[in-house]
């Protein structure tokens, strides 16, 4: 027997990132492309493993966008295979979510089994589109799934390999599951999820286990396989490209019985940039170096060769240790520089920076006005603008508060601050 079949996930539709009306625009060009990928490649089924959509509550616009998709495979013959994502979920006092209704629109086959005394009721699909156990796409092939069900998932896993050992199965030659869930120890940072053992429970009655929900691709043993998200829903997936789906080739023939690759989908460019500022002096120089820093990154990316749509998102990260003042770091003029370098669509500055150790030396039996001058001069030592002539500003510094607590003129004040920094960088010079 052979067939070919598309798995993908993660589509979240209707997310309007960054609340820009073209980056909602993406998602649904995303899952487009995917959907003639699968016409291209001639398939025979589509699985779909969990939120095609990025929240419970969508609006009209985003409906017609998975309508559109789906019905060109409906119209091609292709049937699409799907459960439901934790993005999706009803609510629980609904009676069914959008799910359910392309379901019922026959768009879409929703596996969810029924659960009776702890097991799975494992009825096959035939006319029905939703609440169905499996489905056979086409002869010999046989999808079984679950929706997402958060911690729930380990004891549902566990019955569901306890049915399937009970199941008759003679006239099954390849098996798929498929589940909106996690493996752990993929993202360090993402909980949840089960282990690789705790999966292979079902090793012996599955031949593919399709999963969704973690953004980054991955595959265990030739037999777990995720395909990652075909749009980027944070700036951290930008740094796995090889994402969007996996085209598989089954022949039950050969061992293995299966060829799965996976595939980059279009999608917008996101870049994500690192400067670290630890030899900057002044906020002057770090802006100096971070405009260079971007003319050369947008030329190494040939920025200047996508079009106008293609325009993309780009993040900036600043690491390290200031030598000045975190206030004097002018974020909205690093953003500047990245509109005028990268022309994006959307550009953010991360300040991941850490300020000085500002703690204070101080000798005991100081009286208040010295600790003061004490405090001001070792603050002042800290950034190097003020290196060198730390006295001579703490000494301004004193003497702003004096005339400000004299309830002296606000302009009178500005006219001290003017003098003073012209004595002093005139010393300078």
């Amino acid at each position: 027997m052979k067939t070919r079949f598309l798995h993908f996930a993660d589509c979240h539709l209707g997310y309007k990132q960054y609340n820009n009306k073209e980056r909602y625009n993406d998602f649904a060009r995303a899952f487009l492309d995917v959907i003639n990928r699968a016409l291209a490649e001639e398939v025979d089924f589509v699985i779909l493993a969990g939120d095609l959509f990025q929240k419970r509550a969508i609006d009209a616009l985003t409906l017609r966008q998975a309508v559109q998709g789906l019905r060109r495979l409906q119209e091609a013959g292709i049937p699409c295979i799907a459960v439901e994502g934790n993005h999706e979920r009803a609510y629980y006092q609904d009676f069914m979510g959008w799910m359910d209704f392309l379901a019922l629109e026959k768009l879409l086959i929703l596996i969810s089994p029924p659960f009776e005394e702890g097991k799975p009721v494992l009825t096959p699909a035939g006319k029905k589109h939703r609440n169905v156990g499996y489905v056979e796409p086409v002869a010999g092939v046989r999808v079984y799934g679950l929706p997402y069900l958060g911690a729930s998932t380990l004891t549902a896993i566990n019955a569901y390999a306890q049915v399937l050992a009970e199941q008759p199965a003679d006239d099954v030659e390849y098996a798929i599951f498929v589940a909106h869930a996690g493996v752990q120890g993929v993202l360090s940072d993402e909980a949840g999820g089960l282990s690789y053992r705790q999966w292979s429970v079902l090793h012996p009655h599955v031949d593919y286990l399709a999963l969704g929900h973690i953004h980054k691709p991955f595959e265990f043993e030739d037999w777990i396989f995720n395909p990652g998200s075909p749009e980027t829903c944070s700036v951290s997936e930008a740094a796995w490209q090889d994402r969007g789906y996996y085209l598989v080739d089954v022949d039950t023939e050969r061992d293995p019985k299966h060829t799965a690759r996976l595939k980059a989908n279009s999608r917008r460019a996101f870049y994500r940039l690192t400067l670290a500022v630890d030899h900057f002096g002044s906020p002057e120089e770090l802006e100096t170096h971070a405009a260079e820093f971007l003319r050369r990154k947008a030329q190494d990316l040939h920025v200047d060769r996508l079009s106008a749509k293609e325009r993309p998102v780009v993040e900036l990260q600043l690491t390290g240790v200031l030598a000045f003042d975190r206030t004097a770091l002018a974020i909205d003029r690093l953003e500047a520089l990245m509109q005028e370098t990268f022309h994006p669509l959307h550009a953010m500055v991360k300040n991941h920076t850490r300020a000085t150790e500002y703690a204070v030396d101080v000798e005991e039996g100081m009286s208040r006005p010295q600790l003061e001058r004490q405090v001001i001069m070792d603050l002042l030592d800290r950034d190097r603008r003020f290196q060198g002539k730390s006295a001579a500003w703490a000494k301004v510094a004193i003497s702003l508060k004096q005339l400000a607590l004299s309830g002296v003129a606000p302009q009178a004040i500005l006219d001290e601050v003017a003098d003073a920094a012209k004595r002093l960088t005139t010393n300078d010079q």
